[in-house]
């Protein structure tokens, strides 16, 4: 939607609304917690960890599958619906999770820009277990870890990201937007770096750490909890609102997605609701929760479903292309329905079905 053409009421929901791609950082972090949090619960209770095969097979049936589906078919749709060759270095990279790692490779599929944060997830994947693991033998108790980690954390801020943007900066021959999804890569890469997302994905593993302690203790739901985690996600939006500027990165942390500040709000505030008295029932509640279970595929073909209207039937359909807001409206509610029933589909046909083949082979 173009706001200059649209009501004044509507710029403040423009504004906060190109400002929701926060929400990738918020993936991370509560990725980062998931994945650690059975992790964390067994090293504070002082039972076996998960074992590294049983993690791998659950990521591997959880994000392999999906992507690879999605990533061929968007690869198809452009050769034989728009004309647009195949790229094969960029399919390859994208099918073995590797594109983030250079610009020519970044975005993996023309239909499909969103791909490029797989690779950099499934990197998360690989190198959580290897520094959970050491943590958990050599630290032994919660406040050696605790520190650990935001040692760790505190090194890949301090030193590590300046030295990989200084290393790793990208020329400026055909660099910017305006040259296409290869020149948009030039523009961010080194920020959207491996070390700025595992940032993310580690503040969200510390959140867990703490969780599990604090529930080791059984201390009962407080409403300082409540209070606390309302004020958190208000301070949350409030310094998107203010301080972040849509797909650059932020002046002072030089990070996509106001990283870390954003990603240790966010993480503070789930450790609150987590032990809230009844915040968490807003959070858990039955739509955001079948929601959630769809939602790697909403990810996967919500903007397979924009290129596609775009390309096939609403040229203007492009940012700040539509200037009736009625018009956006339409296509906006379009897109999401569509975006949710192959979502649907995709869950309860195809990825529920390997997953729980996968659950089975972990628990024989």
């Amino acid at each position: 939607m173009n706001p200059d053409a649209a009501p004044s009421w509507f710029a403040s929901i423009h504004h906060f609304g190109m400002r929701g791609e926060v929400g990738v950082s918020l993936f991370f972090v509560l990725s980062g917690a998931l994945l650690s949090y059975p992790f964390w619960t067994s090293f504070i209770h002082g039972t076996s960890n998960p074992t590294i095969k049983n993690y791998s097979i659950a990521r591997v049936a959880r994000i392999v599958p999906a992507t690879w589906l999605n990533l061929i078919l968007c690869t198809l749709i452009a050769l034989y619906f728009y004309d647009i060759p195949v790229n094969f270095n960029m399919l390859i990279a994208g099918l073995l999770f590797i594109n983030s790692y250079h610009y020519s490779t970044f975005f993996p599929a023309e239909l499909n820009g969103p791909l490029w944060s797989i690779g950099l997830e499934v990197s998360c994947y690989v190198i959580l277990p290897f520094l959970l693991y050491p943590i958990i033998k050599k630290t032994g108790t919660f406040l050696k870890a605790f520190t650990t980690l935001v040692f760790v954390l505190i090194v890949l801020q301090v030193v590590v990201n300046p030295w990989v943007i200084e290393t790793f900066m990208t020329s400026e021959d055909g660099k910017g937007w305006d040259k296409g999804l290869v020149g948009g890569a030039k523009a961010w890469l080194p920020y959207w770096s491996i070390n700025s997302f595992f940032s993310q994905f580690l503040v969200g593993s510390i959140a867990a750490l703490v969780i599990a302690r604090l529930r080791k203790n059984i201390m009962p739901a407080s409403i300082r909890f409540d209070i606390a985690g309302a004020v958190l996600l208000l301070a949350a939006v409030a310094v998107v609102g203010v301080r972040l500027i849509p797909g650059a990165p932020d002046s002072l942390t030089q990070q996509p997605y106001l990283s870390p500040i954003y990603a240790i709000i966010m993480a503070a505030a789930l450790v609150c609701i987590a032990m809230s008295r009844s915040i968490y029932k807003v959070v858990d509640n039955p739509l955001f929760v079948w929601i959630s279970k769809i939602s790697f595929g909403v990810y996967l073909w919500h903007q397979v479903v924009q290129n596609i209207l775009q390309r096939s039937f609403k040229e203007s359909y492009v940012y700040f292309g539509i200037t009736d807001l009625g018009q956006w409206t339409r296509l906006s509610m379009v897109v999401i329905a569509i975006s949710v029933a192959i979502a649907a589909l995709s869950w309860y046909f195809f990825e529920k079905p390997i997953l729980q083949r996968a659950r089975r082979k972990v628990s024989s």
